[in-house]
């Protein structure tokens, strides 16, 4: 079966594209298959087969768009008060700056305690202090934004 242009010859691969194309181990693309968030096509046999084209919405949830990762990435540095190379950018108005945040933040769905754990295992004692302010910043902001939330929901209420 030929793909849409620029898809490759064909339009299904088998696991071992799929997760190399995702770039996850075979585990990982059969714990989300079970979990329902790519669909495995069965073949002959219990070969697994994935459509191109769910391999590349599951990249592109996975992986933010560029110009989405670059505001992220450029905020971190800012807010870290970091120096940056580049050139001086536009600073984003607030109300994009928060949705970028909010967009990247979403991504928490699909990790597990035992990533975090994982994460935390391999984590450098040295890492410990910083990653812990950075949570606990991170915290107090979403608590923040909770109670704006909470404040406009209780505003709508007294109006209705």
């Amino acid at each position: 079966m030929v793909s849409k242009p620029g898809g490759g010859r064909f339009a299904f691969v088998d696991a071992g594209e799929a997760a190399r194309r995702l770039g996850i181990d075979r585990i990982t693309l059969e714990q989300w298959a079970k979990d329902g968030r790519i669909k495995p096509l069965r073949g002959v046999g219990r070969d697994a087969f994935y459509r191109l084209s769910d391999i590349a919405a599951l990249d592109a949830e996975l992986h933010p768009a560029t110009e989405l990762a670059e505001a992220v990435e450029a905020d971190e540095r800012e807010s870290a008060g970091e120096a940056t190379q580049k050139p001086a950018r536009k600073k984003q108005d607030p109300q994009m700056r928060v949705y970028l945040r909010l967009q990247a933040d979403a991504k928490w769905y699909d990790i597990t305690e035992d990533d975090i754990r994982t994460w935390f295992q391999q984590l450098a004692p040295d890492g410990y202090e910083r990653n812990k302010r950075n949570v606990e910043h991170t915290i107090k902001k979403l608590q923040f934004l909770v109670s704006l939330i909470d404040e406009g929901q209780q505003r709508q209420q007294d109006l209705s």
